[in-house]
């Protein structure tokens, strides 16, 4: 395995830790474009991947803080808890989603908060220390006998399946099957991948410790926390309990972590406002990676195997896709789903997502007016 910098230097350990079945269109959406049985396919692959993780860490034995917690999904407007509602109570066919419409005057239950107008609560969902999961990988695949080379970004691959030439910054290898798994740090490796994955920063801070029962009493049961604004927010205690995990997008570009505190600040405190005079400890930022039609995708160019794009839930959607993709690779039977859809560019696309301030600024205008 080669990695351009340290292992887990990326988003893989820097994100919030939240594991959801979390296919962001929804299925009425994906089987007008797809048809019916395609679409069902890829909502049951988001609850497999959500499902499969806590055995799978369970079988490995990682200890990374995972529980079931369950999430709130808190609705910003009325109008939101609306179509929130309509979507709980009309799901895929043939799938359970073990979930609760919460309207406002029972939402204190599950966040100490008056921001929200109510929501859902999904109970299957999931938090984990995404440092210690990571850990747990490598400490794994190491004692399987994986090679890990760190600092050793591939700058090139030439050959064909079953005599690839890989090379790279630290010497050239060869390689029967090649796998490219680079998500959000995708580089011009491959420009046939890189035009089709949008590197999108995910900001998050730390809050100094508070007292225990703080954090206990403003986050029921450690839960995890996102709304339905369009620049998504996501809250949750720390594993520890001692201090609340903030994430958001709050820049219209890309900027040092550091910088982004005071707005981020700003956002949890909108929602727990005793929190106005708590310092902010820690901040860091990384990658995650969209696609065109919001959705991951793995499969094969010119013999190269790819899987990546899991709009924010890589989490479970990564682990489990590289697992599909491994038994594809080896000739077992796989969940082909997020194979099954094209993976899209756009012809004004070809490096710099230009057009991520502008979509930024709508959102924003979106939130607070039309939604």
């Amino acid at each position: 395995m080669l990695e351009s910098d340290a292992p887990g230097a990326g988003c893989s350990t820097r994100n919030g830790g939240q594991i959801s079945a979390s296919i962001k269109p929804d299925y009425r959406r994906m089987a007008s474009r797809y048809g019916t049985e395609i679409a069902k396919s890829v909502v049951q692959t988001g609850h497999n991947a959500l499902h499969w993780i806590e055995e799978h860490i369970d079988q490995l034995e990682i200890d990374c803080a995972f529980q079931r917690c369950g999430r709130f999904y808190g609705a910003h407007s009325a109008k939101a808890f609306s179509t929130l509602r309509n979507k709980i109570t009309d799901p895929a066919p043939g799938i359970s989603i073990s979930a609760n419409v919460i309207p406002q005057n029972e939402q204190q239950q599950y966040i100490d908060s008056d921001h929200y107008y109510g929501g859902i609560i999904f109970h299957d969902h999931c938090s984990l220390d995404p440092g210690r999961y990571h850990q747990g990988l490598l400490q794994k695949a190491e004692s399987l006998g994986v090679i890990i080379a760190s600092n050793a970004r591939v700058t090139g691959i030439t050959g064909s399946r079953g005599q690839f030439v890989v090379q790279t910054t630290r010497g050239n290898l060869q390689a029967s099957e090649t796998i490219v798994a680079t998500n959000g740090y995708s580089d011009n490796l491959l420009p046939w991948v890189r035009k089709r994955i949008i590197p999108i920063g995910s900001y998050m801070i730390a809050t100094e410790a508070l007292p225990v029962d703080t954090v206990k009493r403003l986050i029921p049961g450690g839960r995890v926390i996102t709304d339905t604004r369009k620049l998504v927010v996501y809250y949750r205690p720390s594993p520890d309990n001692q201090r609340i995990l903030f994430g958001a997008r709050v820049s219209m570009t890309e900027s040092d972590p550091a910088r982004a505190v005071g707005l981020m600040h700003h956002e949890l405190c909108v929602r727990f406002p005793e929190l106005s005079s708590t310092k902010v400890s820690h901040s860091w930022m990384g990658f995650v990676a969209y696609t065109f039609d919001d959705m991951p995708h793995f499969g094969d160019i010119n013999g190269i195997h790819y899987s990546m794009g899991y709009c924010g839930s890589g989490v479970s959607l990564s682990s489990y896709s590289g697992v599909q993709l491994a038994k594809k690779i080896i000739g077992q039977p796989f969940d082909d789903a997020f194979s099954r859809t094209e993976f899209e560019s756009r012809f004004y696309y070809s490096r710099r997502p230009w057009f991520l301030a502008p979509s930024i600024a709508w959102y924003r205008f979106y939130d607070a007016f039309m939604s």
